[in-house]
């Protein structure tokens, strides 16, 4: 019988060789395994009609709205023009232009004051809502809504809209609340704006100074924006654009897009045609940023379809984080014209 030393001494040779082979070079005789490489980092979302960090608790998710905002003078200064994602500024009748607010991550309690609906109102909308707000419109504006699918919400059918009791009950005394507005949206079941529309960043490719741009929707009314403190200041036949915050409205977009205007079969109580605006096709634009413009083209291949910006080359044009107004101004192929100039200095 073998003594308990020589089968101790045994064991402990045995452990010594098993530890030999696990030590060896070969990688499989360790069991070790590779430590898998780090997952890159996703970033968080971002407003997709904005490119900036989404404000407190809103949902990406949730659907924007569309408010129509006059720009009578008399109605000056708006309000929560400058908490709006997207604004639209359109030519209407009689030469004058209105808004169309599009609030999606932005939000105000007070929107106005607010008009009526026109009959191009849903061309420019549905990229991004099909829910329009609106002090109400002739029939044919209305069905017009009906046919396209816009939930058109008016005084008369929803509590977004209110009366300012200081202001009395004349057309300039309506104003709209976009958060009970967009209840409204959520019930109707409606989609968020479509991702991908806008792109943001650094400037990629170079481009020429602008301290300056003049526009004009008719001879009568100069519109302008100037760089002012990293922001384009608005100025309105000579004078600056203010909101009734108090402060003077400043973005860091300005897009001018050239559109095909013509008159409309739709006319006023004065006899001044509407307008019909060419939303589908292809067309020039100017965009203005960080005090530069960048040449670019449009295309939109169908009604309410999406549009698409893109520069000289062809790649997307890229947009500084924040809002963004577009203006429809009259390109020279309809029968309504308009004008647009730029300058590298600012004017006195």
């Amino acid at each position: 019988m073998r003594s308990r030393r020589s089968v101790l001494l045994a064991a402990v040779m045995a452990i010594a060789l098993l530890g030999a082979a696990c030590s060896s070079d070969d990688p499989d005789a360790t069991g070790a395994v590779e430590p898998s490489a780090s997952p890159t980092p996703t970033p968080d979302p971002t407003c997709p009609l904005t490119g900036q960090d989404p404000p407190g608790k809103v949902k990406l998710d949730r659907p924007a709205i569309a408010v129509k905002v006059e720009n009578d003078p008399a109605a000056r200064p708006q309000s929560g023009l400058e908490r709006a994602d997207v604004v639209f500024e359109e030519r209407v009748e009689g030469g004058i232009t209105r808004f169309m607010a599009i609030f999606h991550c932005g939000d105000a309690d007070v929107v106005g004051s607010v008009r009526s609906g026109r009959f191009d109102d849903p061309k420019i909308a549905l990229p991004f809502t099909s829910l329009i707000a609106a002090s109400g419109s002739n029939q044919t504006v209305t069905n017009e809504m009906t046919e396209r699918g816009i939930l058109y919400l008016t005084e008369s059918t929803t509590d977004g809209l209110f009366r300012d009791s200081t202001l009395g009950s004349g057309v300039h005394g309506l104003f709209a609340n976009s958060k009970i507005l967009r209840k409204a949206a959520v019930e109707g079941d409606l989609k968020p704006p479509k991702e991908g529309i806008f792109t943001f960043g650094e400037i990629a490719n170079k481009a020429k100074k602008a301290a300056t741009v003049s526009m004009n929707f008719t001879p009568s009314n100069t519109i302008e924006y100037r760089w002012e403190n990293n922001g384009w200041a608005r100025y309105e036949a000579g004078v600056p654009f203010m909101t009734r915050a108090g402060a003077q409205l400043s973005v860091p977009n300005v897009l001018v897009q050239l559109v095909q205007v013509d008159n409309g079969t739709i006319v006023d109580v004065a006899g001044n045609p509407s307008t019909d605006i060419t939303m589908v096709g292809t067309g020039k634009v100017l965009l203005f940023r960080d005090g530069k413009v960048i040449k670019g083209t449009w295309e939109i291949k169908k009604e309410g379809g999406a549009p698409t910006f893109t520069d000289k080359t062809g790649e997307p044009l890229v947009f500084a984080e924040g809002p963004i107004w577009i203006e429809l101004i009259p390109n020279k192929d309809g029968e309504v014209e308009g004008a647009v100039a730029f300058s590298k200095k600012l004017t006195p």
